[in-house]
């Protein structure tokens, strides 16, 4: 426990988590607005406060509070007085979901509170627009309970989902599953939509969806199992999108993985072959993709191949192999990590 409250490495990469969360909890902030208005404010009509009502907000005093939420959200993105910014409109968020519980949603009350979990990070310390960053090790006590929160949220919908009879057996999935036939029946044909009726088949899915939330809450801590669960867990999220409205749910989540990236900067390298032009388009093109700087970036004139990749260890990696190590460290490209590692998985295992 105590090097886990003293532990002290890189902060870059909370930089990019603040700005995220800014983003995210500014869009939520955008949202509230027009749910309030142009119709009766909540306050004036009928709502359920967890609040004693005296201190439930009139309407122009909520106004307010949406707009002072609004501006430390964008002064939470620009990067001044980044953390009290972020914190205060993660407070404000949190007082206007006391004001009416009927306003109350899972996903929002995550969002609020892991932006307010970002705000006690030290991640006022890189992606600033207007002043300096400050580069080195930082605590990391907060990341921490970011991680941790996301692993509640997996542990508590598995388990809700592990004891739900409709769930385990699959009713829950079978409606999910008509809402997407018309499109497996225009697009993959009759048997798609065949499977998509089977019972057995929405059992399974449940399962498969049970464990899944089960290895996310528990596999992102160890690091041999990290980087697959990072890509569960972005395929997981997809397909929540694809086929349900968790509004800013998914988003959230994946936003947090941030928290279990590896800090520490530049530990692998990429080098692409300077003597073509696709060398030199693709080099400038992933420099500026790098948003969580994995790599230092270079030009080699002699190597043979398009591009060379070397890992944390320092070995070279070409061919599909060097993709695969590209897309592990990607974001955009991280979803090709897996069947790439499937494809090189010989390899991989010769290199080892």
């Amino acid at each position: 426990m105590k090097s886990w409250l003293t532990e002290e490495r890189e902060a870059y990469v909370l930089g990019l988590l603040r700005v995220a969360f800014s983003l995210l909890l500014l869009r939520l902030t955008l949202k509230t607005a027009q749910e309030a208005w142009p119709g009766p404010y909540f306050g004036d009509v009928f709502h359920r406060p967890l609040l004693p009502a005296g201190f439930v907000l009139g309407k122009q005093a909520y106004a307010g509070l949406l707009a002072l939420q609004g501006l430390g959200c964008l002064l939470s993105l620009l990067g001044i007085a980044a953390r009290p910014a972020l914190l205060l409109a993660a407070l404000g968020g949190l007082y206007g979901l006391l004001c009416d519980r009927l306003h109350y949603h899972n996903n929002r009350y995550e969002l609020l509170l892991l932006t307010l979990l970002v705000s006690l990070t030290p991640c006022d310390r890189s992606f600033l627009p207007f002043r300096a960053a400050r580069p080195g090790p930082a605590p990391r006590w907060a990341a921490h309970l970011v991680g941790a929160q996301l692993s509640v949220v997996y542990l508590a919908s598995s388990l809700g989902k592990l004891f739900d009879a409709d769930w385990r057996g699959g009713v829950v999935m079978l409606h999910r599953f008509a809402v997407g036939k018309p499109f497996a029946e225009q697009y993959l044909g009759a048997g798609a939509s065949e499977l998509l009726s089977a019972p057995w088949f929405a059992h399974a899915a449940s399962l498969l969806a049970i464990a899944s939330e089960l290895f996310l809450a528990l596999g992102l801590w160890l690091p041999r199992s990290r980087a697959l669960c990072l890509w569960l867990g972005v395929m997981f999220h997809l397909g929540i999108e694809l086929s349900a409205r968790v509004e800013l749910f998914s988003y959230t989540m994946l936003s947090g993985y941030l928290v279990f990236v590896t800090p520490e900067l530049q530990e692998r390298c990429l080098s692409w072959n300077a003597r073509t032009t696709a060398g030199q388009r693709l080099g400038a093109l992933f420099a500026r993709l790098d948003i969580l700087a994995r790599f230092r970036h270079e030009q080699s004139a002699d190597q043979a191949t398009l591009l060379v990749a070397r890992d944390r260890d320092g070995r070279a990696h070409q061919g599909l192999a060097a993709f695969r190590e590209l897309a592990r460290a990607m974001p955009v490209l991280f979803p090709l990590w897996l069947p790439l590692r499937l494809l090189t998985w010989r390899t991989q295992r010769g290199s080892a």
